[in-house]
């Protein structure tokens, strides 16, 4: 529920169940270990785009899911068909029609099966795609709007290779929709559902949420210890991230409206008394978004509006009472520069790795691999600058008497933050001592290369700005919107805005 979500994840987390037993029971059995199956995990069989596309070896699956039936609590009544075998000659799948819905598993290779013979299942299924066709196109917005386009994903997870996705597509891939036409379901409605979402998180279906404790935890506590633990299964699984913080937003939000119900008026501000009909209505419920009355139970969920205009106003607060602050920073992960963010993730694995010999893509690649890690790391940074640095006795920019800051995210990924300072008996910005307090803690002089390289060498590579401008610079058809470059200057000066141009600009 971010003010600003990344764009990957465009819709909100629902659990939708799934038919195990009609997933595995309609894809066909190899005859020989070898062989191998390329499958594709779909939400809807009409869209082009997919949730996940493996290539599997149903061996290993069949054995896989022996074993679940043997250990896990919840896996203990799925049924195996044994039937089915692998046939190389790419005919259609043969099923039991009671077992499979013609809709919901589907070969992509069009072209090799109208060769084939004829099966009576696949020609339902083919009635059904005529059917569809012909209601797209009489409705094409609907289709436009149902259908995806070639390679869109849905979620973060992407394929882990574009270029076999490109050249496989349509030969010989089956389609799989195991949740078509089923409803969501509550998390806290369903129990167990952890341990069947996950199976092999959770092999054995026990030691999930929702087990009975001598001492109760709440979801926050529980993802906690499971994210933070010795066991880096939980932290490298993307989709298990998304569920926690699901989760636990949802516990929050109703503990949150649970209170701002018992505490909540039942009158508006203009005196009127909230009823059945009044919520019904659409431009009242927007008065009451519009006053922060529907709103006000979002306040403990971080990144919602609720969350950031109580943190605006207690900002708002601190220059009031302060005044106004006289740094503002910003500090920025160097995670591609800090050898000890990937050693140390690399030894969680049990591997070593010699940091100057990885490329770009490698690091990539190990920092996306354990998300939890790069964050408490960062976090950890950002504790050991604020209490080692700027709180320190040595106060290196004066002595704090106050500050607040903001994690953010950039589009790659990265987290940055945003810091205001407040320093003990810092000159106002009119005072004629600004200039000379300026030059005591701020510098545009190049660190000596001979007394301090390592320095000289950090400042040269992220302190200076390019030539080459980005195009964050060329933003507002601007050549770069921090004018850049710019004239240099023998001391500080402070300029004002021209109060001229300020005047022609307001009677324009």
């Amino acid at each position: 529920m971010d003010k600003n979500p990344p764009p990957a994840r465009s819709c909100a987390v629902v659990c939708v169940p799934s038919e195990v037993n009609a997933t595995v029971n309609c894809l066909p059995r190899p005859s020989g270990e070898a062989q191998l199956l390329q499958v594709k995990l779909k939400r809807n069989i009409k869209y082009k785009g997919h949730q996940y596309f493996y290539t599997v070896n149903m061996k290993n699956v069949l054995a896989g899911l022996a074993t679940l039936k043997e250990m896990h609590s919840e896996y203990k009544d799925i049924t195996i068909d044994e039937s089915a075998t692998f046939n190389t000659d790419d005919q259609p799948v043969e099923a039991d029609k009671s077992k499979l819905d013609p809709e919901k598993v589907r070969p992509i290779d069009e072209t090799k099966r109208a060769e084939q013979p004829k099966n009576p299942e696949m020609e339902t299924s083919d009635a059904a795609n005529g059917e569809q066709a012909d209601q797209s196109k009489s409705d094409p917005e609907k289709e436009k709007e149902e259908l995806r386009p070639g390679l869109a994903l849905d979620t973060c997870m992407q394929p882990p290779d574009i270029a076999q996705e490109l050249l496989s597509y349509g030969d010989g891939i089956f389609s799989i929709v195991p949740a078509q036409g089923n409803k969501p379901v509550g998390f806290f409605a369903i129990p167990k559902l952890e341990a069947m979402a996950f199976p092999v998180l959770f092999p054995t279906g026990q030691n999930t949420l929702d087990e009975v404790r001598p001492i109760q935890l709440s979801p926050s506590m529980y993802f906690n210890a499971r994210l933070f633990s010795a066991d880096r299964r939980f932290a490298m699984d993307q989709s298990y991230l998304f569920f926690s913080q699901f989760v636990t937003e949802t516990h929050m939000a109703k503990n949150s409206m649970s209170i701002q119900l018992r505490k909540g008026k039942p009158f508006t501000r203009d005196g009127r008394k909230i009823s059945n009909r009044m919520l019904q209505d659409n431009h009242e419920v927007q008065k009451l978004i519009t006053n922060k009355d529907a709103t006000r139970f979002m306040q403990p969920l971080r990144g919602t509006p609720a969350y950031w205009e109580k943190a605006l106003k207690d900002l708002y607060a601190m220059v009031r009472q302060v005044g106004k602050p006289t740094f503002f920073i910003t500090f920025s992960a160097a995670e591609m520069r800090w050898p000890e963010f990937i050693e140390i993730i690399k030894a969680q694995q049990g591997e070593s790795v010699d940091f100057d010999q990885l490329d770009w893509n490698a690091k990539c690649d190990i920092l996306r691999s354990n998300p939890v890690t790069v964050m408490r790391m960062f976090a950890k940074r950002v504790d050991a600058l604020m209490n080692n640095l700027i709180l320190s006795d040595g106060q290196p920019i004066g002595e704090v008497e106050d500050f607040f800051y903001r994690v953010e995210f950039q589009a790659r990924g990265s987290p940055h933050i945003h810091l205001v300072v407040w320093i003990k008996d810092a000159p106002k910005f009119d005072d004629d001592e600004v200039c000379e307090f300026i030059d005591q803690y701020i510098t545009c002089q190049l660190p000596d290369p001979d007394a301090d390289p390592e320095l000289h060498k950090i400042v040269c590579e992220v302190q200076i700005h390019s030539r080459n401008h980005s195009k964050s610079c060329k933003k507002g058809n601007n050549v770069c919107r921090f004018d850049f470059p710019r004239t240099p200057m023998d001391k500080t000066v402070v300029t004002n805005p021209d109060d001229r141009k300020d005047h022609e600009l307001m009677v324009k």
